[in-house]
């Protein structure tokens, strides 16, 4: 099965040109390699570069939760200095007791502890202190903030410090009820703008329950711990607590104090939490991020980055680009040198096909100019040396076999048939016995003038007009052998009638119509010899309307250089006369013939018309 798969892939392969085939070759091989390296390229760099971006986000997530850390220990410290302070501890403790003018005094008193302490510290904008009958004591800082706050919402802040018993409670302003708030589109803010709210239970200094303290701190006080801070394009950072509501954001489509909207991230970043996962790839806004976060306990928030896919793989889209400018010069470079290198064999090789075509059709003159030293070159140059060898083999036998014809034909002109001579020399005695001698003359006439031309010498060439009259001068003494057996229409065209033929090119076909198609028929038989001009051809074709030929015996006829019937003039055979034919005026030149048995036979001779001994080739 291999076997058979390696041959028809072979097949397959052998079908291509050999310089398309080594194009396609040296491409595959450069392109592939340079496709693998770049896909491997791009996702190693995008791996490598999207590792060092989570932890370089880490660890600024760390940093900025740890200054976060420290200004909200600073802030719980300020509550507890001011829980503590004997002021606020005196006035907590007898705030029953005191008369209206003794609250009042109290208050200014503490107020202004809280201005000297907060009035150039703009973090705390305000400071709520309450009983432990939530009745409210001390209000410090914004009007609107001081009697703004709901009674549910305070007493959900109450509810929540007490069961804290002193830890600090981090929430955010605008929330009435936060877990209700996500689904709820008509909730009410608790204050113009949003803040941070820090609230907690204290005692006193025997350790008894005495009041709450709320403290209001500026939103941008959190958010300029980060606001500066730039992962790259399209990249944010922002702070949501455990119940998903914003607490600060760089984003300004997140609002603070509201939730945030896709609650899958902060499901996964509570799962994360637990599993000590601090950076995962999710999707925000149908967008691939990646998340890095740091988790404070504390506040129970999240500091939270989003760095979106794009900006990570730009690095490696930047990386690819450089990969595929150096992998297309790269590739282009290796077309080009393939190219040539396909060129400097296919071209030999093209060249040597073409030379060999030219051969096939008889060119043998051909040569290929390459000098190069290579192997095709090599072989260019015995093929140069076997077409030489080859021209010069034919040549030798062209010329051996010419000379052998012009032999033979000269020995068969020099001849005159014994049998003919004799049987024409009793024809005469008959007549004379016969007609008392009175067309002794005109036979012995066409006798002589026949038997001249046999035995002439000088050129093979003569004009159409002398062959016609040989012609006619043998057909003169065939009329008395077949009295009234045939008649001979001539239908020459004038033009050409001194035009050159071969000496006895005709003759011998004429010969032929007698002896195989008007002898052996009974009655009459007609022979047409016309003469014509096509172009620069002559055509003279000889037709008789005797027993024809079956193809047995033109076959045989056609293998003959000579005659075999003794009886005949010149014993020149149909194949000699096609032979010389060819020989004297090329080898598209010669003899057709055209048989039907029992109704005609048709011997046409083709010869260039200017027919002359400066014409032979």
């Amino acid at each position: 099965m291999i076997e058979t798969m390696t041959f028809n892939m072979n097949r397959l392969i052998r079908k291509i040109k050999i310089q398309n085939r080594l194009l396609i070759s040296f491409a595959v091989l450069s392109l592939l390699p340079m496709f693998i390296i770049g896909i491997f390229s791009y996702y190693i760099s995008s791996d490598a570069i999207r590792t060092k971006i989570s932890t370089a986000s880490i660890q600024l997530m760390d940093q900025v939760s740890e200054n976060i850390v420290n200004e909200l220990i600073k802030l719980e410290n300020d509550s507890v200095d001011i829980a503590f302070s004997d002021l606020v501890q005196q006035t907590m403790g007898g705030f029953n007791t005191m008369s209206e003018w003794e609250r009042n005094v109290a208050q200014i008193k503490i107020q202004e502890m809280l201005a000297k302490r907060f009035s150039f510290f703009h973090s705390v904008s305000d400071v709520l202190v309450y009983t432990r009958n939530k009745e409210k004591v001390i209000a410090y800082g914004d009007i609107s903030f001081k009697f703004n706050l709901k009674s549910d919402y305070l007493n959900e802040l109450f509810e929540e410090t007490m069961i804290k018993n002193g830890v600090p409670v981090w929430s955010i302003q605008n929330q009435d009820n936060e877990e209700l708030a996500r689904n709820s589109s008509s909730r009410f803010s608790n204050y113009g703008e949003a803040g941070i709210l820090l609230s907690r239970s204290f005692k006193s200094f025997e350790g008894l329950p005495i009041g709450y303290m709320i403290m209001r701190i500026d939103v941008k006080y959190i958010f300029n711990k980060f606001r500066d801070i730039t992962l790259g394009a399209g990249s944010h950072i922002f702070i949501v607590n455990g119940k998903g509501t914003v607490i600060s954001s760089q984003n300004p489509q997140l609002k603070v104090a509201t939730p945030y909207p896709d609650d899958t991230l902060i499901e996964e970043l509570k799962q994360n939490r637990d599993t000590e996962t601090y950076s995962f790839n999710t999707t925000i806004a149908g967008k691939r991020h990646l998340i890095a976060y740091t988790y404070i306990p504390r506040a129970d928030w999240y500091v939270v980055s989003t760095i979106p896919f794009s900006y990570l793989d730009h690095e490696s889209v930047k990386i690819s680009f450089y990969i595929l400018v150096l992998g297309v010069s790269c590739f282009v470079l290796a077309l080009l040198l393939s190219y040539y290198v396909s060129k400097s064999i296919s071209s030999p090789l093209k060249r040597l096909i073409d030379s060999m075509n030219n051969v096939k059709l008889g060119n043998l003159v051909v040569q290929i100019d390459d000098r190069s030293s290579d192997e095709l070159g090599k072989v260019t140059t015995n093929f140069n040396q076997m077409v030489s060898e080859l021209q010069y083999l034919i040549d030798e036998v062209k010329m051996k076999e010419k000379l052998k014809r012009f032999a033979e034909l000269k020995s068969l002109q020099a001849q005159i048939n014994p049998h003919f001579l004799s049987n024409s020399l009793n024809t005469v005695r008959w007549l004379a016995n016969v007609q008392k001698a009175d067309n002794i003359s005109n036979l012995l006439t066409s006798l002589i003038s026949l038997l001249h031309g046999s035995m002439g010498k000088g050129s093979e060439l003569i004009n159409i007009r002398e062959e016609i009259e040989y012609v006619k001068n043998y057909l003169n003494i065939m009329a008395y052998r077949y009295y009234d057996k045939f008649m001979v229409h001539f239908e020459i065209e004038e033009d050409i009638l001194d035009c050159h033929i071969l000496k006895f090119a005709l003759q011998p076909i004429v010969e032929n119509c007698l002896l195989h198609g008007i002898e052996p028929m009974e009655g009459q038989g007609l022979i047409i010899i016309k003469g014509y001009r096509v172009q620069n051809e002559l055509k003279i074709t000889v037709t008789d309307n005797g027993v024809g030929m079956d193809g047995h015996t033109l076959n045989s006829l056609l293998q003959q250089t000579t005659t075999i019937n003794q009886s005949g003039f010149s014993g020149i055979g149909i194949r000699n006369v096609d032979e010389r034919i060819k020989l004297y005026f090329g080898e598209k030149f010669g003899l057709s013939i055209h048989c039907v048995p029992n109704l005609f036979t048709t011997v046409e001779i083709t010869i260039p018309a200017a027919g002359g001994e400066d014409d032979v080739k």
